[in-house]
């Protein structure tokens, strides 16, 4: 992690008509870092990380995001400002969101090709790299149907990646899986990290996010209750909204709020 801020939130307020989806966060993201953000659900985390290129705008605050400024509630973004952000932040989401007419190969090599106009056979060749990084490469001439729930969200995890991104976004990028699928897309996320990746990542599994975040973000309540260092936070949160959450979702046996126990596959999950 260097000092350089990539990403500045400052004061970004979120609203959807009279609802408040969040209001006041502030948050920086350096270079090489991988901030993770957790919280109950309704928090705004997903929105807020949407915020960042520009699938929702926002309505107050400002966030610089690599070199651009974004003002809440101004007029938007130029085009090539907003092509310029996509193009160097790279999302993936809880949905796959694969074109299921395109074998894998094409769907990662299209925005490649289409937005940087790279030749195809170079396209290709570093599409293939991408696939032997997450295991598979012999999946390359298959189509979206045919692939597990894990194996499309590596090729999703790939498609971002072969824009080249400096910043990656994952919303939720495991909510979707059967649980015996999670540790593979777990996996290519943590190389990712190894290899020095800038991640803003919102996730439910808080053993991952301590493993491979250097800062947690809790954000409960339509603001950021607490940030800090990932073991620090988790372990010892030290504001009251922050304990409360991490104590619902980390203590041995979970309960609802009409006292049924929680399946133990969503122990120490959101």
């Amino acid at each position: 992690m260097s000092n350089e801020a990539v990403i500045s939130a400052q004061r970004v307020t979120k609203r959807f008509g009279t609802q408040v989806v969040f209001e006041d966060v502030s948050l920086d993201v350096h270079k090489k870092e991988v901030v993770a953000i957790i919280g109950p659900s309704g928090a705004g985390k997903s929105t807020f990380i949407r915020c960042v290129n520009q699938l929702h705008p926002f309505n107050g605050g400002t966030l610089e995001v690599l070199g651009h400024t974004l003002t809440g509630g101004g007029p938007p973004p130029s085009r090539e400002v907003l092509q310029d952000i996509r193009t160097r932040v790279g999302m993936v989401f809880q949905t796959f969101n694969l074109f299921p007419h395109l074998s894998v190969v094409n769907n990662i090599i299209l925005a490649p090709r289409e937005v940087k106009k790279i030749p195809r056979p170079r396209a290709v060749e570093q599409a293939m790299e991408l696939l032997a990084m997450v295991g598979l490469e012999h999946k390359a001439e298959m189509f979206p149907r045919r692939l597990s729930g894990g194996e499309q969200q590596r090729v999703a995890i790939c498609r971002a990646l072969a824009m080249d991104p400096e910043i990656m976004l994952f919303d939720e990028p495991t909510s979707m899986l059967d649980p015996e699928l999670v540790g593979e897309v777990l996996a290519a996320i943590r190389r990712l990290a190894r290899q020095g990746m800038t991640m803003l990542l919102v996730t439910h599994e808080m053993q991952f996010a301590k493993e491979v975040a250097d800062t947690v973000v809790i954000m409960a309540d339509h603001h950021i209750v607490e940030q800090g260092r990932a073991a620090e936070v988790l372990d010892a949160p030290a504001t009251e909204r922050a304990q409360v959450f991490l104590r619902r979702i980390l203590k041995p046996a979970e309960v609802d709020e009409v006292g049924e126990v929680a399946p133990a596959r969503l122990r120490g999950r959101l």
